[in-house]
C-alpha cells in the first residue's frame, strides 16, 4: 500500500522540478542557454535530482509511523476476546461463553431477570396432582398440565443443536453450542496432554448409542471421552465406530453418605463413588451429563451439585412425571446452584408426562439480576 503512495508522491514531485526547471531566466544574457537547449545533460540532472528527493522521502516516510496499525498484542488480545468486551460473559459462565459482547449478555441477563418460573406464583403447585383441592380431572391436574404452566427456558444458546446421528427421534439431546466444547477441550489438551479434554457421562444407556454417536459426528473422533453407564448387559452393543468409549454395567443409586472408598461390584453407585471408581474426582468439569434413569432423578439430582462432584457444565435430563415438592425443590435447587434452563422438550410419542429438560451452568453472580435493577 505504501509504495503506491511513494510512487505517486515522487512523480508529482519530479514534475514540479521540471516545471521550475522551465521557467529558470538568465538575465543579462541573451545567449544563455534555455532548459531546452541544455539538452540531455539537464534532464540527467533533473532526474537525479528527482531521484536523491524521493530517496528522501521513502526514508522519511519508512521512520515515520504507519497509517495501518501493525499486528500487536492488544490485535492479538482483540482476537480473543480478551480486550474486555467480551469478559462478562466469559467470567460468568466458567469461559464457555467466550466470545458473547456484554451487551448481548446483559441482554440475555435481562431476560432472566424478567422471567416468572410460574403461571401463578402464588400456587406453585396448582396444576399439579398433589395440588391439595386443585381438579382432579386429568386435563386440569396432571404432570403435563404443570408443565404447561411452569418452568419454561429461561435462557437461550444461539446455537444450540439436537445431537444424534440422525437428531430425530427420542435418543437425541439439545446440547448448548456444541462447538465451544470441542474448543474448551483442544484449548485443555493443549495445556496438559494427559487431559481427557471432554468428558460425557451418560447414565441410562438401554443399549442406545444414538446421542453418543451423535457427540463424536459433531465434535470429531477422539475429541470426547465416553462414559456409558446402564445396569444391563449392552457393553457388547457398544459400536466399534465409538471411540474412546467405556460401558460401566451399573445404575446410578442415591450416595451413601458412609461410603469413603468405593469397591467395584455393586449393581448400584452414587455419583460421587461413581466418580470416584473412574478417577475423575480431580476432574474440573464434566462437559456433558446426560441422563435419563426412570425417575432415579427425583432421588439422586442433590448429589448432582454435592461437593467433590466436578462441575457439570450442562446437564440434559428426562424427568418422569411431577411428584409435587419434590419437582418444585429439583427446579429451583438447580436454578438456586446457578443453572439455566435453555431447552424443554416434551416426550409426546410415548408419554406426555416425561419432560426432556437442558441446563447449562452459570456462576451465581448471572442470577443476580432478578432483584437487581435492570440494565437497558
Amino acid at each position: 500500500c505504501h509504495s503506491a503512495g511513494v510512487f505517486q508522491l515522487n512523480t508529482s514531485l519530479h514534475q514540479k522540478i521540471n516545471m521550475g526547471l522551465s521557467k529558470l531566466s538568465y538575465t543579462g544574457n541573451s545567449n544563455a542557454p534555455t532548459p531546452s537547449s541544455l539538452g540531455p545533460k539537464l534532464r540527467i540532472g533533473s532526474l537525479a535530482v528527482a531521484v536523491a528527493f524521493s530517496l528522501f522521502q521513502l526514508v522519511a516516510l519508512l521512520r515515520s509511523p504507519s497509517p495501518y496499525p501493525k499486528p500487536s498484542a492488544t490485535a492479538a488480545s482483540h482476537e480473543r476476546g480478551d480486550d474486555g468486551q467480551y469478559d462478562t460473559a466469559r467470567s460468568e459462565s466458567f469461559g464457555f461463553f467466550y466470545d458473547i459482547p456484554n451487551d448481548h449478555w446483559n441482554r440475555l441477563k435481562n431476560i432472566y431477570a424478567t422471567h416468572s418460573n410460574h403461571v401463578d406464583p402464588k400456587q406453585p403447585l396448582r396444576f399439579n396432582p398433589d395440588f391439595e383441592g386443585g381438579d382432579q380431572r386429568n386435563w386440569r391436574s396432571s404432570a403435563h398440565a404443570w408443565y404447561q404452566n411452569n418452568y419454561e427456558p429461561n435462557f437461550s444458546c444461539q446455537f444450540e443443536k439436537r445431537i444424534g446421528q440422525n437428531m430425530n427421534g427420542d435418543g437425541p439431546k439439545w446440547v448448548c453450542d456444541p462447538h465451544r466444547i470441542k474448543r474448551l477441550a483442544e484449548e485443555r489438551k493443549l495445556k496438559d496432554p494427559n487431559h481427557p479434554g471432554c468428558v460425557v457421562y451418560s447414565v441410562g444407556s438401554n443399549g442406545d448409542f444414538n446421542f453418543e454417536m451423535g457427540m463424536q459426528k459433531e465434535l470429531g473422533e477422539g475429541v470426547c471421552e465416553f462414559h456409558i453407564f446402564d445396569f444391563g448387559n449392552y457393553g457388547g452393543k457398544v459400536p466399534k465406530e465409538l471411540k474412546r468409549a467405556y460401558y460401566h454395567q451399573w445404575g446410578l443409586a442415591k450416595q451413601d453418605p458412609n461410603v469413603v472408598t468405593p469397591t467395584m461390584g455393586n449393581k448400584y453407585y452414587g455419583l460421587l463413588d461413581t466418580v470416584k471408581l473412574l478417577g475423575h474426582d480431580k476432574l474440573d468439569v464434566i462437559d456433558v451429563f446426560k441422563i435419563d434413569c426412570e425417575s432415579c432423578e427425583w432421588e439422586t439430582y442433590q448429589d448432582w451439585l454435592a461437593p467433590g462432584i466436578p462441575m457439570l457444565q450442562q446437564i440434559q435430563v428426562e424427568v418422569h412425571g411431577a411428584p409435587g415438592q419434590k419437582a418444585l425443590d429439583f427446579y429451583d435447587g438447580f436454578e438456586h446452584a446457578g443453572y439455566l434452563r435453555f431447552h424443554k422438550e416434551p416426550n409426546i410419542q410415548f408419554n406426555s408426562d416425561c419432560i426432556e429438560y437442558a441446563f447449562i451452568k452459570v456462576e451465581k453472580s448471572f442470577m443476580s439480576t432478578r432483584n437487581a435493577t435492570l440494565v437497558n
